[in-house]
């Protein structure tokens, strides 16, 4: 009998619900209360699920820990993205000095 290869070998249930799971943009009233895995939050932010989760664990993001499990709401994820944009020099020599 020949080994079964990984493409062959059947998704897991993991997989399977994470595949089907339809996930709102988080900007819309749906995404607004929507709660992301790291893996989907990953998707819209600049961090991949590893260090969202270190950066939850840390304290060092907003997050929902309900169930001992890390998620993020869209309002979550759009207040991430605001902490992390990069803002053109002038504007940021006018928030500093105003």
């Amino acid at each position: 009998m020949a080994p079964t290869k990984t493409e062959d070998a059947p998704a897991s249930s993991k997989q399977k619900a994470a595949s089907t799971r339809t996930v709102p943009y988080p900007g819309t009233p749906d995404g607004e209360v929507f709660h992301y895995t790291p893996e989907e939050a990953a998707g819209f932010l600049p961090w991949s699920a590893l260090q969202l989760r270190r950066k939850a664990y840390a304290r060092e993001i907003p997050f929902n820990d309900g169930g001992a499990r890390v998620t993020f709401t869209g309002r979550d994820i759009r207040e991430i993205s605001a902490m992390t944009a990069v803002r053109p020099l002038a504007e940021t020599v006018q928030l500093r000095s105003g």
